[in-house]
């Protein structure tokens, strides 16, 4: 397949993301919604056009600052899908600081908000700006992050806050601490009670508190639908929250593949060693391939000398030190094997597969992580059915 890329890229398969989404929808109770978290840059995926080919089924966006809003809100040059601005409603879960508050308003971005100074301050800059600055509540029940504590203090505060001319509570949410373990269980029931609760004490108080959502990826899967938004984050994207959840609930396809060019192909004879410090040494002679991909563009340098990447449809390991920008693996084993070839550093590339969870573990991460860690200076090709679609390049 021939497209134009420099050094590596990662292929972003469109319709799988689709293909997620449609299945993640089907275990909704009639009437919810479904807000896609795109921080991250749709965790390593590309923010923009996630947003804009998924907007049609998506009530809104979650992100963890207002840079984040921001940069989807921009109309862009360079290609259909990530050139438009994204329109839908856009949720900040994180804090924000004050000197945030007049993009985020003159943007139409909504904040969360925990604390009743910071929101007199949203409100008179809103009152400054003559518009309305929208917020969701957050309440903690166990993560112990953010949030207002369940309590008659924290109660008086929201009521506050509803009371403010230029705030209007949307709605109102909190996080599950360990929806992904079995173990957690109990702790996830009563994480959900606590927030219930709260919320129907609110509301008894006459307070308008919006819409209700705390189920992220582990509860989507366990069956706690019954919201009217859920937070679809790891499964949008194809990959579970963590290895102890039951697979057949949900049938997910992976979206993310990191592709490498190589660049030199050369002999490392018996008794000769590799990369920085030397700490490879080839016991027989070998037939090494230098890869464009390194620990700048999001590739662990944990990998060193245990992790494998796939060349020719074959396994091949990692030999050395990864460096910045390259790293070099064992082509011993696969013939022809020749520069401009290309090398699967995790996910698909025609008929071989190498899971990212399997990567990530290998490297004494996670899957989150892993994605996350994708660096902006790979290029960004999307795929749609089998074909590539859009090249998104950030430098």
């Amino acid at each position: 397949m021939d497209f134009k890329y420099d050094r590596l890229y990662a292929a972003v398969d469109l319709s799988r993301i689709r293909e997620n989404l449609n299945n993640i929808k089907k275990t909704l109770a009639k009437g919810s919604g479904v807000l896609a978290v795109l921080k991250a840059d749709a965790y390593g995926h590309g923010a923009r056009v996630v947003a804009n080919y998924i907007s049609g089924d998506i009530e809104m966006a979650g992100v963890a600052g207002v840079s984040e809003a921001l940069e989807l809100r921009k109309e862009m040059t360079g290609g259909r899908l990530y050139s438009p601005r994204f329109t839908k409603p856009i949720l900040v879960l994180g804090y924000t600081h004050p000197s945030m508050f007049d993009d985020a308003i003159a943007n139409d971005v909504t904040l969360t908000v925990f604390d009743r100074e910071n929101a007199e301050l949203l409100d008179k800059a809103a009152a400054e700006a003559g518009k309305i600055a929208n917020v969701h509540v957050a309440v903690d029940t166990g993560m112990h992050r953010i949030g207002f504590v369940p309590s008659d203090e924290s109660a008086d505060a929201i009521a506050g806050i509803a009371a403010l001319k230029n705030v209007k509570i949307r709605g109102i949410f909190s996080h599950f601490a360990r929806a992904d373990e079995t173990a957690g269980a109990a702790e996830t029931d009563d994480q959900e009670k606590r927030f219930n609760v709260f919320c129907d004490r609110l509301e008894a108080r006459g307070i308008d508190i919006g819409v209700r959502h705390i189920s992220n990826s582990a509860a989507i899967m366990t069956g706690r639908t019954t919201y009217p938004l859920v937070r679809a984050g790891i499964v949008l994207y194809g990959n579970y929250p963590s290895g102890e959840m039951d697979r057949s609930l949900l049938e997910l396809k992976p979206s993310l593949s990191v592709r490498a060019r190589i660049v030199n192909v050369a002999p490392l004879h018996k008794g000769e060693s590799v990369s920085y410090g030397h700490t490879f040494t080839a016991d027989r002679d070998l037939k090494v391939a230098t890869l464009a991909a390194g620990y700048a563009d999001g590739i662990f340098r944990s990998l060193s000398n245990k992790g494998e990447v796939v060349v020719g449809g074959r396994r091949c390991r990692i030999l050395g030190r990864i460096c910045m920008d390259q790293m070099m693996v064992d082509v011993t084993d696969v013939p022809g094997c020749r520069i401009g070839d290309e090398a699967l550093i995790f996910g698909v590339l025609g008929g071989a597969e190498l899971p990212l969870e399997e990567v990530a573990g290998t490297a004494g991460s996670f899957n989150y992580e892993l994605m996350c860690e994708i660096g902006r200076r790979m290029a960004r090709i999307y795929f749609e059915n089998g074909k590539p679609i859009e090249t998104v390049n950030y430098i």
